[in-house]
């Protein structure tokens, strides 16, 4: 009996570069809530940017793992948070200052407007093509503010090489952060040892549901690592592909 379905956004539910959920991705979110089962997200994003996505509704992402497994959400309550250390961000953004077209984003807790996200060091020429792929609002600023962070990540405009080179220096400088990369030349930045993965359990022990997750899906053009790991294969997100795999979900139930 599935008890509930944790989905992935950029690139699963909605493609990358496109800005909102389909009516029918709502709809069919709708009626898994509505068959018994619940439905959440695990991803990288936090509130404020899912309120966009999402078409400004905030019940399909009242229980799930967000901010990379940070914030533990169940029914709209915050059951678990996790913040990053300013200093250790700061020196990641001074070793970002060596490589060229490199820099480190920063998310604040609470900030106005709610969306905004503070590029350390970077240019506006710099930040525009992020912009454009992932739907941030970006401000460059020159240091760290002193203020609550939720997240992090680093964007490289040059080459895939360039930001390898910087990952190995940055695991040398700032041990207490691991580093995944979502998408080609950007990178998460994590609590050591935290991330969708291990907040799964957490959030699981939270809802009272016995860890045992027997359908692992990827999306057509997925990692191979995400592919060879999956139980089950569907069709691209362009196509709806989750949203018809959660209809066929309800209409099991």
């Amino acid at each position: 009996m599935i008890k509930l379905v944790l989905s992935d956004v950029d690139g699963t539910l909605i493609p990358l570069g496109q800005g909102t959920v389909t009516q029918r991705t709502l709809a069919a979110i709708k009626a898994v809530q509505d068959a018994g089962v619940r439905f959440g997200l695990a991803t990288g994003r936090d509130v404020p940017e899912l309120l966009g996505q999402f078409r400004g509704q905030a019940w399909p992402f009242d229980t799930g793992i967000l901010s990379n497994g940070k914030k533990i959400m169940v029914d709209g309550e915050l059951a678990r948070l996790t913040l990053l250390s300013n200093e250790s961000l700061s020196r990641l953004a001074e070793l970002a200052r060596e490589y060229p077209q490199t820099f480190v984003n920063v998310y604040p807790l609470e900030v106005e407007p709610a969306d905004l996200v503070y590029c350390i060091g970077a240019t506006e020429e710099e930040i525009a093509p992020w912009k454009g792929t992932f739907g941030f609002n970006g401000v460059a600023i020159p240091k760290v503010p002193d203020t609550q962070i939720i997240g992090a990540t680093i964007a490289c405009n040059r080459d895939q090489q360039t930001l390898d080179d910087f990952l190995k220096r940055a695991r040398e400088v700032c041990p207490c952060f691991d580093y995944a990369q979502p998408a080609p030349q950007w990178c998460d930045v994590l609590p050591k040892g935290l991330n969708k993965g291990t907040a799964l359990p957490m959030l699981l022990d939270a809802l009272g549901i016995l860890l045992s997750v027997e359908h692992s899906v990827v999306v057509a053009g997925a990692t191979p690592a995400a592919s060879a790991a999956a139980r089950w294969h569907i069709g691209p997100a362009e196509d709806d592909s989750v949203a018809q795999a959660l209809e066929q979900i309800a209409k099991e139930k």
